[in-house]
């Protein structure tokens, strides 16, 4: 196991572990209704928390992975060179005249793609902080991860943040049983594990990088 696999299987287990422990207390308060739901909502709000967590802790570890490599950007693949780019094409969008247009592509935009990579942190990936399902897979399709299991829950996880935000803003939402609140349960965790599982193989096999790129040629003068 290296390292990047004990860090994501690190974060996923300290996380299931408090979940289940927050099960196990709703399942033996049974007899306490007031005690029985208020646990349950704890639960639930607690489950976005990780599912939202965990999520960022998995993009913040693959790009500081791609940083680390000090890899110049036009050796990325065409998404992580796009993700790159957000920012200096931010910055031209807030002023697109022909002048600085022409400064960016005549040197600019050359002397970045020489340069080792830098995710800013303005332009990395973002939950939003209310990771719906269209967030998760427009935020993932830029590193290039599409999720089938999104797509199996999506109408649980979208459920999932809009009763966390009832939660959140001190609505009297309820959650009726343990049974139900585990179909939320199961359908995030495939969502992480199957996230976990694409990052780390963008990561083993450096996914983020364009396959054979040709070695920079130099010419001898013309003059000589």
């Amino acid at each position: 196991m290296n390292d990047y696999e004990s860090q994501i299987e690190n974060d996923l287990l300290w996380r299931e572990k408090e979940l289940a422990s927050l099960k196990r207390m709703a399942i033996t308060s049974r007899n306490n209704q007031i005690a029985y739901r208020a646990i349950l909502r704890a639960s639930w709000a607690t489950l976005y928390a990780h599912f939202e967590g965990f999520t960022k802790f998995a993009w913040e570890l693959l790009l500081d992975k791609v940083e680390s490599e000090a890899v110049p950007a036009r050796e990325l693949s065409e998404k992580f060179r796009a993700l790159a780019l957000e920012k200096p094409f931010k910055i031209l969008r807030g002023d697109a005249s022909s002048e600085n247009l022409l400064s960016f592509f005549d040197s600019g935009m050359q002397e970045f793609l020489r340069s080792p990579v830098i995710f800013d942190p303005e332009c990395r990936l973002s939950t939003d902080s209310n990771l719906w399902p269209n967030v998760f897979e427009r935020e993932c399709a830029k590193i290039g991860v599409a999720s089938r299991e999104l797509d199996n829950g999506r109408a649980r996880i979208k459920a999932l943040v809009a009763r966390r935000n009832e939660i959140a803003h001190g609505k009297n939402m309820t959650v009726s049983s343990v049974d139900e609140y585990s179909e939320y349960e199961q359908a995030a965790l495939l969502v992480m594990h199957d996230l976990a599982l694409q990052v780390l193989d963008i990561i083993e096999n450096r996914g983020y990088r364009v396959t054979n790129f040709p070695a920079q040629t130099i010419t001898a003068d013309s003059s000589e």
